[in-house]
């Protein structure tokens, strides 16, 4: 609470700021150099000079977006209830009476339950000051019966300032994550442009002979909770720019970064001038006593071939397979193990995602199943090559009963597979038949038919013989003792028979949901994850498979972020393949390295192709649209 000066009044319930960093001697100067201003000034309401200041208040210019709408808070023409927590409200004792400005009009305005109130107007109980711009006013206040006072208003800008020296706009642009190595910058030269394309550095804008003391960062997450913050922010003198008067000065800190992860927090290059942020979060300006200043919410980038990106939401199923019916799950000895373990790695790859503005949403809420490896359903017809039929009899045994089709000479595997389909209905079976893309040396696709039991579950069939010569016939069984047979270079499109049975068994059909499942290992060894798209004409769209040694590999590959990559950018190469290597690159094809110097970075421009191949334009929308909704900043 600010104790007004001789008389001992308080004018405010609320005070914003105390005008730290300013000594008493030089409080009492600007104090008395602002009286000498009024009187030099013609006064309101006709009398020939305003009162002398015997109130001091200090206000914030309110350019941020606390209520989420895209319209500076200052610049509203209704200031929403979320967006009142930069206003400062008047003492009671002021009802009833009028307030009006005798200079800097400019800079302040009056708002009453929200809505914009007249200078000179009764004021009700309640009313707030709203800081508009950078600048001093002084303020009259009348009673009824005469008594007068005046209040000189300090309004201070925090603003910020991007690599090339232009403002960012607090309400309609974002704070973006770090998508470039630490690297050193002189700490010293505020006014010298930087390449970091994401850093910001912070702009205190305050009268002459005011201040607002130490400033902090804190950085709140997309749930409200404070996630970091930095020690007393630096202040340099600085330039205020083209137009600014010699009533302001400016202070600036270093370009702040605003980071992933501690493993980019703490490096030595830039530790002190690092804060970790998240999507849909804030990071927040504070003084020396916690009071909030403004606010950025946190998007993706804010330059890219498609426009400023602000946040999207990736729709993810993770299914993480035990070794045997009823066995330990691939990661994390327990059921409870295993989800907690996804969790954390699919938070951390949301996280990486980060850079270009796309989540997979709050941590707990992410789906993760432990599920038993699927019976032996699928029937593959035509398996790699895609021959057709040469005629003859199909048996199998299904659920312990026979079942028996007949291929004739010429036949496609589509017209084998509607063949197959329709005596297993005939059998009381639900069949479905899901057609491969055809590998680069087979003759036709091959076509798979999935058998369930009438119940929905899947069924258990067996092959018994196949008099056909030249169309094979083979059983889709998932044994993963011996590790995931994977797809090799020539049959990529299609996967493996294996593969095919394990996807196909948990896919829950719908295109723009993305399915991530977890394997003990693959076959063969020097693999730990692979994905399957759509770019390459992929039979299966959409999936990503890692292993456990994937998933402990953690932030030395983010194998997990990396294999996602390839499915939101409708990629299947990697940009050293046919360029430049660059081992910063998340999407490298062979780097490894836990440091912020390893496989992490995403590039602008793949933050676009992100948006073009998976956005909500695109054939398959991955990516939905996350509106960012209003934040309650907690107080300290």
């Amino acid at each position: 609470m600010r104790r007004a000066s001789s008389r001992g009044r308080v004018l405010f319930a609320i005070v914003a700021l105390a005008l730290g960093g300013v000594s008493a001697l030089g409080a009492a100067h600007a104090q008395e150099k602002a009286a000498k201003n009024v009187r030099a000034e013609p006064a309101l309401g006709g009398s020939a000079l305003p009162p002398p200041v015997t109130e001091r208040l200090t206000l914030i210019a309110d350019r941020d977006d606390d209520d989420a709408d895209d319209v500076p808070d200052g610049l509203a023409a209704f200031v929403a209830p979320a967006a009142r927590v930069d206003l400062v409200t008047l003492d009671p004792r002021f009802a009833g009476a009028t307030l009006s400005p005798a200079r800097g009009r400019e800079h302040t305005r009056l708002v009453a339950n929200g809505k914009l109130f007249g200078w000179g107007e009764r004021l009700p109980q309640g009313a707030q000051l709203q800081g508009l711009s950078p600048g001093r006013a002084v303020l009259v206040a009348r009673w009824p019966g005469g008594r007068e006072t005046s209040i000189a208003v300090d309004v201070h800008g925090v603003s910020l300032r991007d690599g090339q020296n232009r403002a960012v706009d607090m309400a309609t642009e974002r704070a973006s994550l770090q998508r470039t190595p630490p690297a050193r910058i002189d700490l010293d030269d505020v006014d010298r442009p930087y390449d970091d394309p994401d850093a910001l550095r912070v702009v205190v804008t305050s009268p002459e002979g005011a201040s607002l003391g130490p400033i902090t960062a804190e950085s709140i997450a997309a749930d409200g909770a404070r996630l970091d913050s930095t020690a007393d922010l630096r202040l340099v003198p600085t330039s205020c720019g083209a137009g600014a008067t010699s009533e302001i000065g400016c202070l600036a800190t270093a370009p702040l970064r605003f980071v992933v992860d501690d493993v980019d927090r703490r490096h030595a290059l830039v530790a002190a001038r690092s804060i970790k942020a998240e999507v849909g979060g804030a990071v927040v300006v504070r003084d020396a006593k916690g009071k909030k200043l403004q606010a950025i919410r946190v998007g993706g980038p804010r330059r890219t071939a498609a426009g400023p990106i602000d946040r999207y939401r990736l729709s993810i199923r993770t299914i993480v397979m035990r070794l045997t019916p009823g066995g330990a799950p691939a990661v994390g000895s327990t059921d409870a193990g295993a989800i907690a373990a996804l969790r954390q790695e699919l938070a951390v790859a949301s996280a990486t995602w980060g850079q270009c503005g796309m989540t997979f949403g709050p941590v707990a809420q992410l789906d993760v199943k432990v599920v038993n490896p699927p019976p032996p359903y699928l029937v593959a017809l035509g398996d790699d090559v895609g021959l057709p039929a040469s005629g003859g009899e199909v048996r199998l045994r299904v659920e312990g009963r026979p079942l028996t089709f007949t291929t004739k000479r010429g036949w496609s595997t589509r017209q084998a597979a509607l063949e197959l389909a329709r005596v297993a209905e005939r059998a009381g079976l639900k069949p479905s038949i899901s057609e491969n893309a055809r590998i680069s040396s087979g003759a036709a696709p091959s076509v798979d038919v999935l058998l369930r039991r009438a119940d929905g579950q899947l069924a258990t069939a067996e092959l018994l013989s196949s008099s056909d010569a030249t169309m094979s016939v083979g059983i889709g069984a998932v044994d993963l003792s011996d590790g995931l047979q994977h797809f090799g270079d020539t049959d990529s499109v299609a996967g493996t028979i294996e593969e095919r049975a394990l996807v196909k068994a948990v896919d829950d059909g719908d295109p723009r949901t993305i399915e991530v499942i977890v394997i003990p290992f693959f076959g063969g060894g020097g693999r730990i994850g692979e994905s399957f798209i759509g770019s390459d004409g992929s039979s299966m769209r959409n999936v990503v498979i890692v292993d456990r040694a994937g998933v402990r590999a953690q932030r030395t590959s983010l194998t997990l972020a990396h294999e996602l990559g390839h499915v939101i950018l409708d990629e299947p190469g990697h940009p050293d393949d046919y360029g430049i290597d660059m081992p910063t690159l998340l999407m490298d094809s062979d780097a490894s390295d836990a440091s912020p110097f390893g496989p992490r970075r995403l590039l602008a421009d793949d933050c676009a192709r992100a948006l073009r191949q998976s956005g909500p334009g695109a054939r398959i929308p991955l990516l939905t649209e996350w509106k960012l909704s209003p934040l309650k900043y907690p107080n300290r």
